[in-house]
């Protein structure tokens, strides 16, 4: 059996009373916060961007889109579908994001007077991640995993970008695309 050095063991002690005074899984900054401190810091350090999630079927990967949203500072945060939707991978950020969810397509619609709709797909005639334009006030669009974005949103969304994958798979879900495309985002905004 592996015996651990005094530095390993202090590391972890370290790790584990920083970890039991923690009230909340947010940033340093921000603990210590009341909710409504919480949510006003993030509407205020909020990018211009949103997210839409199209959940029809019930994917669980909605929620990891919803924790990412948060990560990366989404103005708003909408879903189309069920809307019954799996929290348990959002690990509460629901508390301090509003998520709202859209019942009908034609609600959905009513968003395009505020954002740009593209949509996030490997489709036929999609352009690359790594040489799109983005513009603030965009509405980054994800769909379920397997069927993707599906045709009637396909439709709406002025353009469709994909993420260049290497290996075997033919997509990711909407959890992995959605924070790779968020971090490129705000990357590129803030030319990091």
């Amino acid at each position: 059996m592996h015996e651990s050095s005094p530095a390993h063991l202090a590391a972890m002690q370290d790790v584990q009373s920083n970890y039991i005074g923690w009230q909340a899984n947010v940033t340093d900054i921000l603990k210590g916060k009341t909710t409504d401190e919480i949510k006003e810091h993030l509407k205020q350090n909020s990018h211009p961007f949103a997210v839409c999630f199209e959940h029809w079927c019930g994917d669980f990967n909605l929620g990891t889109g919803i924790r990412n949203a948060n990560a990366f500072g989404a103005q708003e945060v909408f879903y189309i579908g069920d809307k019954k939707w799996d929290k348990r991978a959002a690990v509460g950020v629901y508390n301090y994001t509003e998520v709202q969810w859209i019942p009908t397509v034609e609600h959905l619609k009513k968003l395009k007077d505020k954002y740009v709709f593209v949509g996030i797909d490997n489709v036929p005639g999609s352009v690359s991640i790594s040489s799109y334009q983005f513009v603030p006030n965009t509405l980054f669009v994800f769909g379920e995993e397997g069927v993707g974005l599906t045709p009637e949103m396909q439709s709406m969304c002025k353009d469709i970008v994909e993420i260049p994958m290497y290996g075997s798979v033919r997509s990711l879900n909407c959890g992995v695309a959605s924070g790779i495309v968020m971090h490129e985002f705000v990357s590129r905004l803030k030319k990091v």
